[in-house]
């Protein structure tokens, strides 16, 4: 038996069901427990075929005229980039942004960090999941990175970073041109934080790192187990955050500066056929968030890990799908079994 263990516990619901003419009705639910973190995930089989009541359809016409609709607008297109966003001094970036192909990177204008960026990700001011190409996302991450190794030069006491992605208005983003959020600061957000503790404690008890053993588990186990591309990991979440949730771990990187360009495809290549899969299961909104260990220090117990999640489809008056379950319960409800995601994301990759 593995060092990980995948807890659950069952419970049972009784009611007389108004759908079967008042039968005594019998649910079973199934709790997953994350091994690293113990967050709860709630399974209801009953649900697995409801994904219209809890995910309705994108409407695409809305999004169409949403796009047409903002793209005058947008700062990122048309060049606008070039003289309505902000500049880093020249001793942090000598051309004050960084810019590869289609891409480009500069300050937030209202940050929330010491270090926070935003990359435009293309020209174009409107994409569906699918087409958000390896290539494009190659260049907006190989200029992410950079910004992390000059912005920390500059300030070594910028040490954690993340990358992160809110893809059309539900998931968060507040316009539709596809854009990257890049964090920094000297210390680890919440979440970021609970990992290096939990990580810690793991390596202290079993002396080795749970992220490279999670990886060999997933393989081992091979339900959940998505693909292998060159040192990274990619599995369907057991216990998931969000829904479909897919992880990525780089059992050989602890921090993003050891990224090389082939970290960066592996992240661009797995990423895109990713969305290709969440676009065919017709899901167009999605968050994502690439993690980092303190970038001064390579840790024994961490590694870089990816998690990506779907987001309530875009339409008009859209129902959040991050409720008092979620957002104040910290708990999440499974749509569909991780297993089964992950045997149709193979198809993928």
């Amino acid at each position: 038996m593995g060092k990980i263990h995948f807890e659950s516990w069952r419970q049972t619901a009784f009611f007389h069901n108004p759908l079967k003419d008042g039968q005594l009705d019998t649910q079973e639910i199934e709790v997953r427990i994350d091994p690293l973190t113990r967050h709860q995930s709630t399974f209801n089989p009953g649900l697995e075929g409801k994904m219209s009541i809890l995910f309705p359809e994108t409407d695409y016409a809305y999004l169409e005229q949403r796009a047409e609709a903002t793209r005058g607008q947008c700062f990122l297109c048309d060049d606008r980039w070039r003289t309505a966003t902000p500049t880093y001094s020249t001793d942090i970036l000598p051309e004050g942004r960084l810019q590869r192909g289609e891409v480009a990177l500069f300050p937030n204008l209202f940050p929330v960090s010491a270090f926070h960026a935003v990359v435009k990700v293309g020209d174009r001011h409107f994409r569906l999941p699918n087409e958000i190409s390896a290539d494009l996302l190659e260049d907006a991450f190989t200029v992410s990175i950079e910004s992390f190794r000059q912005y920390h030069r500059r300030h070594p006491s910028i040490r954690y970073f993340t990358i992160n992605a809110n893809f059309l208005l539900p998931a968060g983003a507040s316009i539709i041109h596809p854009h990257l959020q890049l964090l920094g600061s000297p210390f680890p957000g919440t979440y970021q934080e609970l990992l290096l503790e939990k990580g810690l404690d793991y390596y202290k008890t079993h002396g080795s790192c749970y992220w490279t053993d999670l990886a060999e588990e997933e393989k081992a186990f091979g339900d959940r187990l998505i693909a292998q591309i060159g040192g990274s990991t990619w599995f369907a979440a057991y216990a998931p955050g969000g829904a479909n949730e897919i992880n990525a771990v780089w059992t050989e990187r602890s921090h993003f500066l050891e990224w090389g360009p082939e970290e960066i495809r592996q992240m661009a290549d797995g990423l895109s056929r990713a969305l290709c899969a969440y676009h065919d299961m017709k899901f167009s909104s999605f968050n994502f968030s690439c993690f980092s260990g303190p970038v001064d220090s390579s840790l024994p117990e961490f590694r870089c890990l990816l998690r990506l999640v779907n987001r309530q489809n875009a339409m008009p008056h859209h129902r959040t799908d991050d409720y008092y379950f979620q957002k104040l319960l910290k708990n999440e409800i499974i749509i569909q079994r991780p297993e089964k995601l992950a045997a149709f994301l193979k198809g993928y990759f």
